[in-house]
């Protein structure tokens, strides 16, 4: 072990970096392979695999050359690194230095590719990967949406004029998870889902998401990325409302109709009118699986709709979800007790009802005040101006 030298090039750590990754930026800034460093480390399999794909574990001995190599202490390697850490070590004989490639575990974390403004800043020019316990990241250093699929540079550049309202909703998120913990990413998941739910289908697509998407209409709206970054404060104001009425309702202090008028004002300043039947359907269900059970349970009771409510529920929701987005929704869609997944462009919407909008107009009485009546559906073509916008 003594005459394992150090290599002449030392690296930077990058936050949640892989050690598949971290050891190919050093491998790199050594003029190495992959192949040479992972020599130097012990014995593998011989097949190459791409840091994208699966994680680099080690066995101790493994680790106490990489120590070694790079110059620096075990304990600064596992505190850098997630997978060189006791518990992720592989199972040798103390002497032995070995190492092996593994797929992330479904149930885990994600891999994704990193911020390459951040690996520009270390010196490295090539794709970095970091783990993330959501199916994406933002990197609120340099305002850049991660996740698996890199996207093109026109896309990250033409929604970059999103990405400060984003950027505040994803510190709103972090607060709002690091207060309540495990319940607050489920009720994340729950407002994702609820809000997949309405973006699903144009009819009911919030007039605040079509205006963030009118100064880029030759976006592709197909894929998560860019349509999380347009429903993503929404997502979070939700999630917000679902922890409100859960705290309240498991403290004995719920008091619905408060509740009921703070939804109507923050659906109003969404420009959505909540007290349609078809538009509340996902809140109507998970406040019916919140009713006797915890938050922690992730399947509740089955719910029977009123009529009015299975028809929209039958009408609305797509039926399949494309494959290309659902692992990318594995993460957070098990989660969430309801059922309603992204699947806009998955060609499941009659062609006709893909670009409409919900026709409503707004009504007074006395002692209701102003509400929304739902208009007949126009024929294709024969669209009226939007009467939200008229009011």
């Amino acid at each position: 072990m003594s005459a394992l030298r150090a290599l002449p090039v030392k690296i930077g750590f990058l936050r949640a970096e892989t050690n598949g990754s971290y050891l190919q930026r050093l491998a790199w800034a050594n003029g190495l392979q992959i192949a040479e460093l992972l020599n130097r480390l012990g014995s593998g399999p011989a097949q190459p695999v791409r840091p994208d794909e699966a994680e680099l574990y080690l066995s101790a001995a493994a680790l106490e050359r990489l120590s070694h190599l790079t110059g620096r202490p075990v304990g600064c390697l596992q505190q850098a690194l997630r997978c060189v850490r006791e518990e992720f070590l592989l199972a040798a004989p103390v002497s032995r230095a070995a190492w092996s490639w593994r797929s992330p575990d479904p149930k885990g974390p994600c891999v994704l590719q990193g911020c390459h403004r951040c690996a520009a800043a270390k010196g490295t020019f090539h794709p970095v990967f970091i783990w993330s316990g959501l199916p994406w990241q933002i990197c609120r250093r340099h305002g850049c949406w991660l996740d698996a699929t890199p996207q093109p540079e026109d896309t990250r550049a033409a929604l970059q004029a999103c990405m400060p309202l984003v950027l505040r909703a994803e510190r709103q998120r972090l607060r709002f998870e690091r207060r309540l913990g495990s319940t607050g990413r489920i009720l994340f998941a729950d407002a994702l889902s609820a809000c997949a739910y309405w973006w699903n289908n144009p009819r009911l697509s919030l007039p605040v998401w079509i205006e963030r998407q009118r100064p880029f209409p030759a976006l592709d709206y197909s894929a998560p990325f860019p349509a999380l970054a347009v429903i993503y404060p929404e997502v979070v104001r939700l999630a917000q409302m679902f922890a409100l009425w859960e705290q309240q309702h498991q403290g004995g202090r719920l008091n619905p109709d408060t509740w009921e008028r703070q939804m109507l004002r923050l659906f109003r300043s969404w420009g959505s009118p909540f007290e349609v039947d078809e538009v509340r359907l996902p809140v109507e269900m998970w406040r019916h699986r919140h009713r006797r059970h915890t938050v922690a349970t992730t399947r509740g009771p089955r719910w029977r709709p009123p009529h009015a409510m299975a028809l929209a529920l039958a009408a609305c929701v797509p039926v399949s979800v494309p494959k290309a987005v659902g692992p990318a929704q594995a993460a957070w869609g098990k989660r969430s007790c309801l059922p309603f997944r992204y699947a806009r462009g998955a060609g499941v919407l009659r062609r006709a009802r893909r670009r409409d909008i919900l026709h409503l107009r707004p009504l007074y009485r006395p002692f209701e005040g102003t509400y929304w009546e739902m208009l007949a559906q126009p024929l294709p073509g024969r669209e009226t101006p939007d009467p939200r916008r008229l009011c």
